[in-house]
Protein backbone atom coordinates (compact mmCIF):
# COMPACT_ATOMS: atom_id res chain seq x y z
CA UNK A 1 0.00 0.00 0.00
CA UNK A 2 3.34 2.36 0.86
CA UNK A 3 4.45 1.39 -2.59
CA UNK A 4 1.04 2.38 -4.04
CA UNK A 5 0.85 5.81 -2.26
CA UNK A 6 4.10 6.55 -3.45
CA UNK A 7 3.21 6.07 -7.19
CA UNK A 8 0.04 7.69 -7.19
CA UNK A 9 2.20 10.85 -5.63
CA UNK A 10 4.70 10.31 -7.97
CA UNK A 11 2.53 10.21 -10.99
CA UNK A 12 -0.04 13.78 -9.77
CA UNK A 13 3.57 15.79 -9.31
CA UNK A 14 4.78 14.80 -13.08
CA UNK A 15 0.97 15.52 -14.34
CA UNK A 16 0.81 18.53 -12.32
CA UNK A 17 4.52 19.69 -13.85
CA UNK A 18 2.74 19.26 -17.21
CA UNK A 19 -0.26 21.13 -16.88
CA UNK A 20 1.28 24.15 -15.50
CA UNK A 21 4.11 24.46 -18.09
CA UNK A 22 3.57 23.52 -21.79
CA UNK A 23 6.90 24.86 -22.62
CA UNK A 24 8.25 21.69 -23.39
CA UNK A 25 6.11 21.94 -26.21
CA UNK A 26 6.90 24.85 -27.67
CA UNK A 27 9.95 23.87 -30.13
CA UNK A 28 7.38 21.10 -31.44
CA UNK A 29 4.45 23.45 -32.51
CA UNK A 30 6.21 25.79 -34.22
CA UNK A 31 7.38 24.94 -38.00
CA UNK A 32 10.59 26.21 -39.28
CA UNK A 33 9.67 26.31 -42.81
CA UNK A 34 6.82 28.48 -42.17
CA UNK A 35 7.81 31.28 -40.26
CA UNK A 36 5.64 33.40 -38.75
CA UNK A 37 6.57 36.83 -39.52
CA UNK A 38 8.98 37.93 -42.79
CA UNK A 39 10.22 40.96 -43.62
CA UNK A 40 8.74 43.43 -46.63
CA UNK A 41 11.55 43.31 -48.27
CA UNK A 42 11.67 39.36 -49.07
CA UNK A 43 7.75 39.74 -49.63
CA UNK A 44 7.51 42.55 -52.21
CA UNK A 45 10.27 40.61 -55.11
CA UNK A 46 8.01 37.28 -54.23
CA UNK A 47 4.72 39.65 -54.93
CA UNK A 48 6.27 40.86 -58.18
CA UNK A 49 7.41 37.49 -59.65
CA UNK A 50 3.65 35.93 -58.61
CA UNK A 51 2.30 38.84 -60.51
CA UNK A 52 4.69 37.75 -64.13
CA UNK A 53 3.77 34.84 -63.66
CA UNK A 54 -0.04 35.12 -63.51
CA UNK A 55 -0.03 37.72 -66.59
CA UNK A 56 2.41 35.82 -68.42
CA UNK A 57 1.77 32.20 -68.53
CA UNK A 58 -1.27 30.40 -69.16
CA UNK A 59 -3.80 33.98 -69.11
CA UNK A 60 -1.86 35.16 -72.59
CA UNK A 61 -1.40 31.48 -74.00
CA UNK A 62 -4.83 31.25 -74.35
CA UNK A 63 -6.20 34.61 -75.26
CA UNK A 64 -3.53 35.31 -78.23
CA UNK A 65 -4.87 32.17 -79.72
CA UNK A 66 -8.70 33.74 -79.10
CA UNK A 67 -7.63 37.11 -81.03
CA UNK A 68 -5.39 34.68 -83.42
CA UNK A 69 -1.93 36.57 -82.76
CA UNK A 70 -0.49 32.94 -83.09
CA UNK A 71 -2.09 29.61 -83.19
CA UNK A 72 -2.64 26.52 -81.38
CA UNK A 73 -1.18 23.32 -83.75
CA UNK A 74 -0.82 20.47 -81.22
CA UNK A 75 -2.38 18.41 -78.47
CA UNK A 76 -3.79 20.81 -75.84
CA UNK A 77 -3.19 24.06 -77.74
CA UNK A 78 -4.98 22.99 -80.69
CA UNK A 79 -7.83 22.44 -78.75
CA UNK A 80 -7.68 25.50 -77.26
CA UNK A 81 -7.52 27.15 -80.75
CA UNK A 82 -11.05 25.82 -81.27
CA UNK A 83 -11.83 27.13 -77.65
CA UNK A 84 -12.49 23.74 -76.32
CA UNK A 85 -10.91 21.49 -73.56
CA UNK A 86 -10.37 24.61 -71.24
CA UNK A 87 -11.28 23.55 -68.08
CA UNK A 88 -11.88 25.14 -64.91
CA UNK A 89 -8.59 23.64 -63.14
CA UNK A 90 -6.18 24.83 -65.92
CA UNK A 91 -6.61 28.67 -63.73
CA UNK A 92 -5.85 27.26 -59.82
CA UNK A 93 -2.28 28.12 -60.22
CA UNK A 94 -2.84 31.44 -61.63
CA UNK A 95 -5.74 32.16 -58.88
CA UNK A 96 -4.34 30.57 -56.35
CA UNK A 97 -0.32 30.24 -55.86
CA UNK A 98 0.33 33.02 -58.37
CA UNK A 99 -2.70 35.24 -57.22
CA UNK A 100 -4.92 35.38 -54.02
CA UNK A 101 -2.70 33.04 -51.80
CA UNK A 102 0.66 34.10 -53.10
CA UNK A 103 1.33 37.40 -54.41
CA UNK A 104 -1.81 39.15 -53.76
CA UNK A 105 -1.46 37.99 -50.16
CA UNK A 106 2.07 39.06 -49.73
CA UNK A 107 0.95 42.82 -51.06
CA UNK A 108 -2.28 42.77 -48.74
CA UNK A 109 0.90 41.90 -45.74
CA UNK A 110 3.09 44.71 -46.99
CA UNK A 111 0.40 47.40 -46.90
CA UNK A 112 -1.02 46.07 -43.78
CA UNK A 113 2.63 46.53 -42.64
CA UNK A 114 3.74 49.71 -43.70
CA UNK A 115 0.58 51.98 -44.53
CA UNK A 116 1.01 55.06 -42.47
CA UNK A 117 4.03 54.51 -41.40
CA UNK A 118 6.77 54.12 -44.54
CA UNK A 119 3.48 55.04 -47.30
CA UNK A 120 6.39 54.41 -50.24
CA UNK A 121 6.61 51.05 -49.81
CA UNK A 122 2.75 50.59 -49.18
CA UNK A 123 2.33 53.13 -52.59
CA UNK A 124 4.57 50.43 -54.31
CA UNK A 125 2.07 47.71 -52.81
CA UNK A 126 -1.09 49.34 -53.62
CA UNK A 127 0.09 49.80 -57.55
CA UNK A 128 1.31 46.16 -57.36
CA UNK A 129 -2.33 45.20 -56.32
CA UNK A 130 -4.25 47.68 -58.65
CA UNK A 131 -2.23 45.73 -60.89
CA UNK A 132 -3.50 42.46 -60.06
CA UNK A 133 -6.93 43.31 -59.81
CA UNK A 134 -7.28 44.22 -62.76
CA UNK A 135 -5.94 41.53 -64.42
CA UNK A 136 -8.44 39.21 -62.86
CA UNK A 137 -10.82 41.25 -63.55
CA UNK A 138 -10.91 41.81 -66.62
CA UNK A 139 -10.66 37.35 -67.03
CA UNK A 140 -13.36 36.52 -64.74
CA UNK A 141 -15.43 39.55 -64.12
CA UNK A 142 -17.05 39.49 -60.20
CA UNK A 143 -13.83 38.03 -57.87
CA UNK A 144 -13.46 38.50 -54.15
CA UNK A 145 -11.10 41.39 -52.67
CA UNK A 146 -12.70 43.28 -49.61
CA UNK A 147 -13.16 40.22 -48.15
CA UNK A 148 -10.09 38.48 -49.17
CA UNK A 149 -6.65 37.74 -47.49
CA UNK A 150 -8.64 36.83 -44.27
CA UNK A 151 -7.22 33.39 -44.06
CA UNK A 152 -9.56 30.97 -41.65
CA UNK A 153 -11.58 34.03 -40.48
CA UNK A 154 -12.96 34.04 -43.75
CA UNK A 155 -12.73 30.89 -46.59
CA UNK A 156 -15.50 32.14 -48.17
CA UNK A 157 -14.94 35.44 -49.27
CA UNK A 158 -17.79 36.90 -51.27
CA UNK A 159 -17.59 38.70 -54.83
CA UNK A 160 -17.06 42.17 -55.43
CA UNK A 161 -19.05 43.26 -58.34
CA UNK A 162 -16.63 44.38 -61.32
CA UNK A 163 -18.01 47.46 -60.94
CA UNK A 164 -16.73 48.12 -57.60
CA UNK A 165 -13.26 46.13 -58.44
CA UNK A 166 -12.78 49.30 -60.68
CA UNK A 167 -13.36 51.84 -58.43
CA UNK A 168 -11.13 49.75 -55.58
CA UNK A 169 -8.38 49.91 -58.58
CA UNK A 170 -8.58 53.63 -59.09
CA UNK A 171 -9.19 54.41 -55.20
CA UNK A 172 -5.88 52.14 -54.67
CA UNK A 173 -4.04 53.96 -57.56
CA UNK A 174 -4.70 57.37 -56.13
CA UNK A 175 -3.54 56.55 -52.93
CA UNK A 176 -0.73 55.12 -54.11
CA UNK A 177 0.61 58.19 -56.29
CA UNK A 178 -0.38 60.19 -53.23
CA UNK A 179 1.86 57.79 -50.42
CA UNK A 180 4.57 57.39 -53.45
CA UNK A 181 4.92 61.36 -52.85
CA UNK A 182 5.74 61.44 -49.35
CA UNK A 183 8.61 62.86 -48.60
CA UNK A 184 8.83 60.84 -45.14
CA UNK A 185 8.84 57.31 -45.47
CA UNK A 186 11.49 55.46 -42.80
CA UNK A 187 11.36 52.25 -45.15
CA UNK A 188 11.80 52.81 -49.00
CA UNK A 189 12.16 50.17 -51.41
CA UNK A 190 15.43 49.54 -53.13
CA UNK A 191 17.02 46.40 -54.68
CA UNK A 192 14.47 43.93 -53.55
CA UNK A 193 12.19 45.76 -55.91
CA UNK A 194 12.51 43.57 -59.36
CA UNK A 195 10.97 46.30 -61.46
CA UNK A 196 12.01 49.91 -61.26
CA UNK A 197 14.83 49.06 -58.10
CA UNK A 198 12.95 51.61 -55.98
CA UNK A 199 12.57 54.64 -58.14
CA UNK A 200 9.35 55.75 -57.09
CA UNK A 201 9.07 58.32 -59.89
CA UNK A 202 8.77 55.59 -62.37
CA UNK A 203 6.16 54.07 -59.73
CA UNK A 204 4.10 57.36 -59.99
CA UNK A 205 4.44 57.25 -63.51
CA UNK A 206 3.24 53.29 -63.88
CA UNK A 207 0.20 54.56 -61.68
CA UNK A 208 -1.17 56.98 -63.98
CA UNK A 209 -0.74 55.13 -66.63
CA UNK A 210 -2.94 52.20 -65.24
CA UNK A 211 -5.59 54.77 -63.77
CA UNK A 212 -5.65 55.58 -68.05
CA UNK A 213 -5.78 52.50 -68.90
CA UNK A 214 -8.52 51.25 -66.24
CA UNK A 215 -10.41 54.86 -67.18
CA UNK A 216 -10.40 53.68 -70.74
CA UNK A 217 -11.60 50.15 -70.42
CA UNK A 218 -15.28 52.00 -69.54
CA UNK A 219 -15.60 53.32 -72.73
CA UNK A 220 -18.64 51.40 -73.32
CA UNK A 221 -20.57 52.74 -70.50
CA UNK A 222 -22.31 56.05 -69.07
CA UNK A 223 -20.24 59.15 -68.58
CA UNK A 224 -16.84 57.79 -69.96
CA UNK A 225 -15.07 61.07 -70.55
CA UNK A 226 -12.06 60.72 -73.09
CA UNK A 227 -10.57 63.81 -72.28
CA UNK A 228 -9.93 62.50 -68.50
CA UNK A 229 -7.94 59.38 -69.93
CA UNK A 230 -6.01 61.66 -72.12
CA UNK A 231 -4.95 63.69 -68.84
CA UNK A 232 -4.02 60.48 -66.79
CA UNK A 233 -2.22 59.11 -69.69
CA UNK A 234 -0.16 62.52 -70.13
CA UNK A 235 1.12 61.89 -66.26
CA UNK A 236 2.10 58.15 -67.12
CA UNK A 237 5.00 56.28 -68.57
CA UNK A 238 6.53 58.67 -71.28
CA UNK A 239 9.71 57.07 -72.26
CA UNK A 240 10.91 53.20 -72.90
CA UNK A 241 13.17 53.04 -70.04
CA UNK A 242 9.99 53.53 -67.69
CA UNK A 243 8.40 50.66 -68.99
CA UNK A 244 6.91 48.64 -66.11
CA UNK A 245 8.22 45.16 -66.71
CA UNK A 246 9.70 42.12 -65.41
CA UNK A 247 13.33 40.93 -66.66
CA UNK A 248 14.18 37.45 -66.02
CA UNK A 249 17.98 37.01 -64.64
CA UNK A 250 18.66 33.36 -66.73
CA UNK A 251 18.32 30.49 -65.53
CA UNK A 252 16.54 29.44 -63.40
CA UNK A 253 14.51 32.02 -63.87
CA UNK A 254 13.35 32.42 -66.85
CA UNK A 255 10.64 33.86 -69.22
CA UNK A 256 7.09 31.80 -68.73
CA UNK A 257 6.79 31.74 -73.02
CA UNK A 258 10.60 30.60 -73.08
CA UNK A 259 9.30 27.72 -70.62
CA UNK A 260 6.70 26.92 -72.16
CA UNK A 261 8.10 26.79 -76.08
CA UNK A 262 11.34 24.89 -74.59
CA UNK A 263 8.84 22.64 -72.86
CA UNK A 264 6.03 22.41 -75.56
CA UNK A 265 7.78 23.67 -78.54
CA UNK A 266 5.39 24.07 -81.68
CA UNK A 267 2.12 23.35 -79.45
CA UNK A 268 1.98 27.12 -80.31
CA UNK A 269 2.76 28.36 -83.87
CA UNK A 270 3.58 32.02 -84.87
CA UNK A 271 1.22 31.47 -87.70
CA UNK A 272 -1.99 32.98 -88.86
CA UNK A 273 -4.31 36.04 -89.03
CA UNK A 274 -1.72 38.25 -87.14
CA UNK A 275 0.90 37.89 -89.22
CA UNK A 276 -0.62 37.28 -92.82
CA UNK A 277 -2.36 40.62 -91.76
CA UNK A 278 1.54 41.83 -91.03
CA UNK A 279 2.93 40.64 -94.10
CA UNK A 280 0.37 42.60 -95.86
CA UNK A 281 1.80 45.55 -94.38
CA UNK A 282 5.90 44.62 -94.61
CA UNK A 283 5.99 44.93 -91.11
CA UNK A 284 9.54 44.61 -89.89
CA UNK A 285 8.68 43.37 -86.59
CA UNK A 286 7.73 40.16 -88.16
CA UNK A 287 11.42 38.65 -87.41
CA UNK A 288 11.64 40.41 -84.06
CA UNK A 289 8.01 38.25 -83.28
CA UNK A 290 9.11 34.88 -84.73
CA UNK A 291 11.86 32.48 -85.87
CA UNK A 292 12.12 31.51 -89.18
CA UNK A 293 10.65 27.85 -88.40
CA UNK A 294 7.57 29.89 -86.61
CA UNK A 295 8.36 28.09 -83.55
CA UNK A 296 9.65 30.61 -81.10
CA UNK A 297 9.29 34.13 -80.23
CA UNK A 298 13.05 35.92 -80.16
CA UNK A 299 11.74 39.12 -78.54
CA UNK A 300 9.60 37.77 -75.82
CA UNK A 301 10.33 34.71 -75.77
CA UNK A 302 13.35 34.34 -74.71
CA UNK A 303 15.09 33.27 -71.42
CA UNK A 304 15.67 36.43 -70.19
CA UNK A 305 13.41 38.01 -72.31
CA UNK A 306 11.27 41.59 -70.74
CA UNK A 307 7.35 40.39 -69.91
CA UNK A 308 5.86 44.08 -69.72
CA UNK A 309 3.66 45.19 -67.94
CA UNK A 310 2.62 48.29 -69.01
CA UNK A 311 4.82 50.54 -71.59
CA UNK A 312 5.19 53.67 -73.32
CA UNK A 313 3.97 52.50 -76.60
CA UNK A 314 1.09 51.31 -74.82
CA UNK A 315 0.23 54.31 -72.78
CA UNK A 316 0.74 56.46 -76.36
CA UNK A 317 -2.02 54.28 -77.58
CA UNK A 318 -4.41 55.12 -74.51
CA UNK A 319 -3.70 58.60 -75.63
CA UNK A 320 -4.16 57.97 -79.53
CA UNK A 321 -7.50 55.89 -79.16
CA UNK A 322 -8.89 58.59 -76.25
CA UNK A 323 -8.19 61.53 -78.46
CA UNK A 324 -9.97 59.88 -81.46
CA UNK A 325 -12.67 59.46 -79.19
CA UNK A 326 -12.64 63.42 -77.96
CA UNK A 327 -12.05 64.75 -81.85
CA UNK A 328 -8.40 65.92 -81.15
CA UNK A 329 -6.61 63.04 -82.97
CA UNK A 330 -3.60 63.55 -85.40
CA UNK A 331 -1.64 61.84 -87.07
CA UNK A 332 1.09 62.11 -84.90
CA UNK A 333 -0.39 60.14 -82.51
CA UNK A 334 -0.39 57.06 -84.22
CA UNK A 335 2.98 57.76 -85.36
CA UNK A 336 4.46 58.19 -81.81
CA UNK A 337 2.68 55.18 -80.55
CA UNK A 338 4.48 52.79 -83.46
CA UNK A 339 7.77 54.61 -83.41
CA UNK A 340 7.70 54.18 -79.34
CA UNK A 341 6.68 50.32 -79.90
CA UNK A 342 9.38 49.97 -82.45
CA UNK A 343 11.66 51.26 -80.91
CA UNK A 344 11.22 49.28 -78.20
CA UNK A 345 11.64 46.26 -79.76
CA UNK A 346 14.74 47.36 -81.89
CA UNK A 347 13.52 47.95 -85.37
CA UNK A 348 16.20 49.47 -87.27
CA UNK A 349 15.60 53.33 -88.13
CA UNK A 350 15.48 53.13 -91.78
CA UNK A 351 12.61 50.28 -91.38
CA UNK A 352 10.86 52.05 -88.59
CA UNK A 353 10.66 55.41 -91.23
CA UNK A 354 9.66 53.04 -93.77
CA UNK A 355 6.64 51.43 -92.17
CA UNK A 356 5.60 55.40 -90.65
CA UNK A 357 5.86 56.96 -93.82
CA UNK A 358 2.93 54.34 -94.94
CA UNK A 359 1.02 54.78 -92.12
CA UNK A 360 -2.84 56.16 -93.31
CA UNK A 361 -3.05 59.91 -94.15
CA UNK A 362 -6.02 60.23 -92.06
CA UNK A 363 -6.11 57.26 -89.78
CA UNK A 364 -9.40 55.81 -88.11
CA UNK A 365 -10.28 54.07 -85.05
CA UNK A 366 -9.42 50.72 -87.05
CA UNK A 367 -6.34 51.72 -87.92
CA UNK A 368 -5.37 52.96 -84.35
CA UNK A 369 -6.57 49.51 -82.94
CA UNK A 370 -4.78 47.52 -86.02
CA UNK A 371 -1.67 49.04 -84.67
CA UNK A 372 -2.25 48.56 -80.77
CA UNK A 373 -3.03 44.43 -81.46
CA UNK A 374 0.36 44.36 -83.39
CA UNK A 375 2.16 46.30 -80.67
CA UNK A 376 0.78 44.77 -78.21
CA UNK A 377 1.42 41.40 -79.22
CA UNK A 378 1.51 38.25 -76.30
CA UNK A 379 0.23 40.59 -73.85
CA UNK A 380 -3.45 39.85 -72.62
CA UNK A 381 -4.19 43.88 -72.69
CA UNK A 382 -5.03 42.75 -76.66
CA UNK A 383 -7.46 40.38 -75.97
CA UNK A 384 -9.63 43.04 -73.95
CA UNK A 385 -9.03 45.44 -76.17
CA UNK A 386 -10.41 43.26 -78.94
CA UNK A 387 -13.44 42.76 -76.73
CA UNK A 388 -14.07 46.68 -75.96
CA UNK A 389 -13.88 47.91 -79.82
CA UNK A 390 -14.24 44.16 -82.01
CA UNK A 391 -11.28 45.37 -83.45
CA UNK A 392 -9.15 44.02 -85.45
CA UNK A 393 -12.69 42.52 -87.43
CA UNK A 394 -11.49 38.60 -86.62
CA UNK A 395 -14.07 35.96 -86.68
CA UNK A 396 -14.73 32.32 -85.04
CA UNK A 397 -11.50 29.56 -86.49
CA UNK A 398 -13.02 27.00 -88.25
CA UNK A 399 -14.41 24.21 -86.10
CA UNK A 400 -14.61 26.45 -83.49
CA UNK A 401 -16.20 24.46 -80.09
CA UNK A 402 -18.48 27.70 -79.39
CA UNK A 403 -20.32 30.34 -81.85
CA UNK A 404 -17.87 33.54 -80.82
CA UNK A 405 -14.71 34.05 -79.73
CA UNK A 406 -14.45 33.83 -76.26
CA UNK A 407 -14.84 36.88 -74.00
CA UNK A 408 -14.26 35.82 -70.69
CA UNK A 409 -12.78 32.66 -69.24
CA UNK A 410 -14.27 30.26 -66.52
CA UNK A 411 -13.74 30.74 -62.76
CA UNK A 412 -11.03 27.95 -61.39
CA UNK A 413 -12.15 24.97 -60.36
CA UNK A 414 -10.66 25.55 -56.57
CA UNK A 415 -13.61 28.55 -55.94
CA UNK A 416 -16.36 25.74 -57.09
CA UNK A 417 -14.60 23.76 -54.22
CA UNK A 418 -13.85 25.46 -51.20
CA UNK A 419 -15.60 29.02 -51.67
CA UNK A 420 -19.56 28.72 -50.93
CA UNK A 421 -19.71 31.77 -53.14
CA UNK A 422 -18.86 30.61 -55.99
CA UNK A 423 -20.48 32.45 -59.17
CA UNK A 424 -21.50 29.73 -61.31
CA UNK A 425 -21.51 30.11 -65.02
CA UNK A 426 -22.65 27.11 -67.20
CA UNK A 427 -22.34 26.19 -70.27
CA UNK A 428 -21.55 28.71 -72.89
CA UNK A 429 -21.80 31.65 -70.40
CA UNK A 430 -18.59 30.59 -69.04
CA UNK A 431 -17.39 32.06 -72.22
CA UNK A 432 -19.37 33.95 -73.54
CA UNK A 433 -21.68 36.13 -71.02
CA UNK A 434 -19.96 39.54 -71.52
CA UNK A 435 -18.40 41.09 -68.55
CA UNK A 436 -19.85 45.09 -67.01
CA UNK A 437 -17.61 46.70 -68.79
CA UNK A 438 -18.20 45.27 -72.22
CA UNK A 439 -22.65 45.72 -71.67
Amino acid sequence: MKKLNLLLTSLLAVGLTVSCSKKWLEDYTEDPTRPSDVSVRVLLPSAQVSYAMAQGDVLPRMTCLFIQQMTGTDRQSLAHQRYAQIGEGDFDQTWGPNGYSGGMKDLSIIIEKTEGSSPNYSGVAKVMMAMYLGLFTDVWGDIPYSEAFKGADNLNPRYDSQQQIYATIQTLLDEAIAELQNPVSPLKPGTEDLVFGGNLTRWIKTAYSLKARYTLHLSKKPGFNASTVISLANQGISANADNAQMVFAGPPNTNPWFQFNTQRLAYITQTGTMYNMMKAKNDPRIPLYRSADSATMPFYGGQTSPLPFITNHETKFIIAEAKFRAGTFTRQDLVDAVEANMTYLGVASADRTTYINNLPANPTLADIMYEKYVAMFSHIEAWTDWRRTDLPALTPVSGANLPAIPRRLPYPESERLYNDNFINLTGNDAFLKRHWWDE
